[in-house]
């Protein structure tokens, strides 16, 4: 994929003290062509005559390039991230008009390879796009199944690159060996189109089962950020993903956490939210006159919901490990369901206190203590 060629130097090139093969001067030969065309005569029907011949010499030469850049795209399409690159960067060079020919081999050669690599990309997006039909799934996602058959017998490891976001990983390292400095564009679409399909598809499965929804989506999106994380760091389009993925990880557990929350202590915060909502219309002295919201409505409430709290609260971490697969985000997750809670009933008690002034509730520091000792 080299086009250099010995470089011609001008006649005054000698004049002016330069010796041939100096450095400053690593323009083509055919450049200088352009470059000295008036000095010489050279007009436009000379250059047009010398187009059309460098044509018919070198016409059908194309389908040998074509056949090399099939041939690499079928043994690894990574190989189109190199070739890509190499051809983007000479394309510039050949702007005379004496380098017609080039040119234009150039600008279909780019175009193949462009060609062969959005291939590879969708039919890798398709695979994934699959998934979505298999069987439902719990924990995080296997894209592509391995039983898949093998299309490629070049490289058998090209069927099962994106098998989960690990593999994901290894091959976005593959392309950015393969990047070496050149052009970025081609890469960063792949990446785009191949985390934005996986997204996606997740999102599908996730809604295929609403109990286990959340519990897929933060499971899934740790996985991600825990597989990418060194190369969000030097690659801005991956950190873009990461973010987003960081940001749908939160979402996820903040709704999960919440529904195991709600579910043990249901009526200590549906009590809650009726004092609040009564607030905006009546002043909190009226609030203990209203049907189910008395002082012995409250008693009733506390008694019920914070009786053996430490049970409750030890039933919240077991109901948060029962459907999670990837055990090792059990800590974090049972750390942000404490902090939660605890945020939670801090409201509750301020509420009661300026409602209820005279009843006596657990304390937050007792609760704080309760919950840092399990």
């Amino acid at each position: 994929m080299c086009f250099e060629v010995p470089t011609l130097l001008p006649p005054e090139g000698v004049a002016n003290g330069n010796k041939a093969g100096d450095d400053k001067n690593d323009d083509l030969g055919i450049m200088d062509i352009d470059e000295n065309d008036n000095k010489s005569g050279q007009n436009s029907a000379d250059l047009e005559a010398l187009n059309e011949s460098l044509h018919d010499l070198l016409d059908g030469i194309q389908e040998d390039f074509f056949a090399v850049v099939d041939w690499a795209g079928k043994i690894d399409p990574m190989c189109c991230i190199s070739m890509h690159g190499i051809t983007e960067r000479y394309i510039p060079d050949q702007k005379a008009d004496a380098a017609g020919f080039v040119r234009i081999l150039l600008d279909d050669l780019e175009s193949r390879i462009s060609m062969q690599f959005s291939r590879f990309v969708e039919e890798t997006c398709h695979q994934i796009e699959r998934n979505e039909r298999n069987v439902r799934q719990l924990g995080v996602l296997s894209f592509i199944p391995r039983s898949e058959p093998c299309k490629n017998p070049f490289n058998d490891s090209l069927n099962n690159l994106i098998y989960n976001y690990r593999q994901f990983a290894t091959l976005a390292t593959r392309m950015e060996q393969y990047i070496q400095g050149q052009s970025r564009d081609l890469v960063d679409q792949a990446y785009t189109k191949f985390v934005t399909i996986m997204f996606v598809t997740l999102d599908k499965i996730a809604q295929t089962d609403l109990k286990y929804q959340d519990i897929m989506l933060l499971e899934n999106y740790a996985s991600f950020q825990n597989s990418l994380y060194d190369l969000a760091n030097v690659v801005p389009t991956l950190a873009k993903f990461y973010h987003q993925a960081s940001e749908s990880y939160e979402q996820a557990c903040t709704r999960h956490i919440n529904t195991i929350i709600y579910y043990q202590f249901e009526r200590l915060f549906q009590f809650a939210r009726r004092i609040e909502d009564l607030m905006y219309t009546i002043t909190p002295e009226e609030i203990p006159f209203q049907i189910g919201l008395s002082k012995a409505d409250l008693r009733k409430v506390v008694k019920y919901s914070l009786s053996g709290v430490d049970k409750s609260i030890s039933t919240m971490y077991k109901r948060l490990q029962k459907n999670l697969a990837s055990e090792e985000l059990l800590p974090s997750l049972w750390d942000k369901c404490k902090k939660e809670f605890l945020e939670k009933y801090e409201s509750f008690v301020q509420l009661i206190n300026k409602v209820y002034p005279t009843e006596s509730i657990p304390s937050i520091s007792e609760m704080r203590g309760l919950l840092a000792s399990m």
